[in-house]
Order: C-alpha cells, then sequence, then structure tokens
C-alpha cells in the first residue's frame, strides 16, 4: 500500500538528505542548428557506449526550494520516494523541484502515484500547467515523465556546464497542461 504524507522543514532541523541514483543506456543527442535567420534544435534518441551513472547527494530543504512542499512516499510503511514540489504564482504553474524514488521501490507504481498527487495539487491550487526538469541522459526518466503526460517543453544547452551537448547531459525541461476536464 503507498501512503503520500507532507513533511516539514522544522521536522528536520539538521536537514534532510536524498541520495539520487539513475543509470542509463540511452540518451537523447541534441543538435542545434543555424539555419538562415532561425536556429534547428532536435533531440535524437541514441544508445551510450557504456551505461551512463549518475549520482547526487543533497539537503532537499535547500534555500532556492524555499516555499515548497515537500511530500514522502511509504509502500507498506518503508520509506520509499520524496517530491518536491513548489507553486509558481508568477506564472500560474506547479513545478516539480525533485522526484525520487529509491532503487528498491521501483517499477511498483510509487512514481505514477507521486505524478497524480501532483495533478491533484495543480487542480487544488488552479495552475495551468506542471514543469519539471530532468537530463537528456537521463532516459529512464523521460520515458516515466512521456507515460505519464507529460511533453518536452524547452531545453538548455548550459545549464550544468558550458559543454552540456558534449557531456551528454543537456537540461530538458518537461511540461503536462492541465486540461479543461482536469480542472472542473
Amino acid at each position: 500500500m503507498i501512503t503520500i504524507q507532507q513533511i516539514h522543514k522544522e521536522h528536520y532541523p539538521q536537514g534532510k538528505n536524498v541520495h539520487y541514483k539513475y543509470t542509463s543506456d540511452q540518451y537523447y543527442e541534441v543538435k542545434v542548428e543555424k539555419i538562415g535567420n532561425g536556429w534547428c534544435f532536435s533531440m535524437q534518441e541514441k544508445r551510450f557506449s557504456a551505461p551512463f551513472v549518475k549520482e547526487l547527494e543533497e539537503d532537499i530543504f535547500q534555500p532556492h526550494k524555499d516555499g515548497s512542499e515537500v511530500y514522502i512516499a511509504f509502500f507498506e510503511g518503508k520509506e520509499a520516494a520524496i517530491m518536491v514540489i513548489q507553486e509558481m504564482e508568477w506564472n500560474h504553474t506547479l513545478l516539480i523541484h525533485d522526484l525520487y524514488v529509491e532503487s528498491a521501490f521501483k517499477r511498483l507504481g510509487i512514481g505514477q502515484s507521486l505524478i497524480q498527487f501532483a495533478k491533484q495539487r495543480a487542480i487544488t491550487l488552479g495552475v495551468r500547467s506542471i514543469i519539471l526538469e530532468t537530463q537528456t541522459s537521463n532516459y529512464p526518466a523521460i520515458q516515466f515523465y512521456i507515460r505519464n503526460g507529460f511533453e518536452p517543453v524547452g531545453l538548455n544547452t548550459i545549464s550544468y556546464a558550458n559543454h552540456d551537448i558534449q557531456n551528454r547531459e543537456v537540461r530538458i525541461e518537461m511540461g503536462y497542461v492541465l486540461k479543461e476536464c482536469d480542472i472542473e
């Protein structure tokens, strides 16, 4: 059974560290071409020559996330996943800062439950869309978001370093537009 519970910063005076890790066999190759008076951006599915592994650890209550809501998903009473969301009043969107499912709990519907929870929260807040960020190197996450109704809405080729395209780690923003039937 999956349960989702909100947690608050004041209950974690030492912070709450989360260890993120993903492995990917595929990525999206990003190309930017100057064509006439414009540019053409493309993303093509490719295979890594060896699995790409990314790991990082961070405190979920970072200052740039102040004002966010933090939720933990429990599976059969065990902490299985975390999601950080924030209403962005200036553009009427819900930003998913973080969504991470521990590897031992993947493929049990926990991530999908958190996405459904975020969609319901977006409806309650009356926002127009949900936005999140991932990397072109995180093929499994991109596929997960697509299955849950998200589509690419933008990219940033120098978000993490000046050589993101060469590093095959381009920031991609994905969005889910709430439909009239979602809001009613």
